[in-house]
């Protein structure tokens, strides 16, 4: 390699035009002051060990994180930190100098069966539903009050909850609740938070009535369709009472 060449490559290094000089050396700045900041700690997103910046929100249970690795935070996956789940609702899509997502702290393990008989469970967000559909509509003949037992389900997009559709039924409760509440899907928006089949589908859940075939001590609703109950028949072996009659001396003896 000649002298020329080998300043040409040391002007090159940091990039070949203006822009890309800055952009390379704010890159690398950031990385370098990133892991000295309160804010940074390391995380599993998908289970994978990773290194990000966590900053708080004025929501407790809101955050916003932060990587120097471009593309390395997409919408839906579920990060663990601070022994709780966190989903991603939210990602910026310019992630040029670094990515930019907002998480929310997960607060149940939903529990379901599908058509084939498989069993999943997977990390949510449950809230009050009413604030989507509560009100009153009033006429001069009368008034309509809607119902208020609804609740809101956020829930990362994947090839298993793909499949909930309108009349899937869950079972939604405090985990120790030995008779757990029954509802049923009923607005089923799939496309309000998903990104090049990335992101979070949004469900508003109608409370309903429990069935013989929901598993409360699983948390499973329909599980008896797929797993039926062990009936145990009646037992019948029990020894037959003889019948009574008379004998010679008048006295009643067993046959």
């Amino acid at each position: 390699m000649s002298i020329w060449d080998t300043y040409e490559n040391r002007i090159t290094a940091r990039g070949t035009t203006k822009r890309e000089t800055i952009l390379n050396r704010e890159l690398h700045i950031l990385g370098q002051k990133l892991s000295d900041t309160l804010s940074y700690h390391t995380v599993t997103i998908d289970d994978v060990s990773q290194d990000v910046a966590i900053i708080n929100s004025d929501n407790l249970d809101e955050k916003i994180i932060y990587s120097t690795k471009k593309d390395t935070i997409k919408g839906g996956e579920l990060v663990g930190w601070m022994n709780n789940y966190w989903l991603v609702i939210e990602c910026d899509a310019n992630s040029e100098i670094y990515t930019k997502a907002k998480l929310r702290q997960c607060n149940h393990l939903l529990k379901w069966i599908d058509t084939d008989g498989i069993i999943h469970e997977q990390w949510c967000i449950i809230e009050d539903g009413t604030k989507y559909l509560t009100g009153e509509y009033e006429d001069r003949n009368f008034i309509v009050t809607r119902g208020d037992s609804r609740i809101a389900m956020t829930i990362a997009r994947n090839k298993d909850t793909v499949k909930f559709s309108r009349n899937f039924r869950f079972l939604i409760d405090d985990p120790d609740s030995t008779e757990k509440l029954s509802y049923l899907l009923t607005k089923p928006l799939k496309v309000g938070k998903t990104y090049n089949n990335n992101g979070v589908y949004s469900f508003v859940l109608q409370e309903v009535v429990s069935t013989d075939d929901d598993n409360h001590e699983l948390g499973i609703a329909d599980y008896y369709k797929y797993f039926p109950k062990d009936i145990t028949e009646p037992d019948n072996s029990y020894e037959t009472i003889p019948d009574i009659e008379s004998g010679e001396d008048g006295k009643k003896v067993w046959l």
